[in-house]
C-alpha cells in the first residue's frame, strides 16, 4: 500500500512545518498559517464582489 504524501508548507509566523489548509498552527498558534497574501487578497476580493452584487440585487427589486 502507497500512503497518502501530506502536503506541508511552513507556518507564515513561525516558518514552521504545518500542513496546508490547518486552522491553527500546532507551534504558535497562528489563525490559518499556511493562508498567504495571495490567498487573503483573492478572498478579499470575492467577498467584495459577492457584496457589491448582493445589494445591487436588492437595490433592483426594492426599485420594482
Amino acid at each position: 500500500m502507497m500512503e497518502k504524501e501530506s502536503k506541508t508548507t511552513s507556518c507564515r509566523y513561525c516558518k514552521l512545518e504545518v500542513e496546508k489548509g490547518e486552522r491553527r498552527c500546532p507551534h504558535c498558534g497562528t489563525l490559518n498559517p499556511s493562508m498567504g497574501v495571495k490567498q487573503s487578497l483573492i478572498w478579499t476580493v470575492s467577498a467584495i464582489v459577492m457584496l457589491y452584487l448582493a445589494s445591487y440585487i436588492i437595490g433592483y427589486f426594492k426599485a420594482s
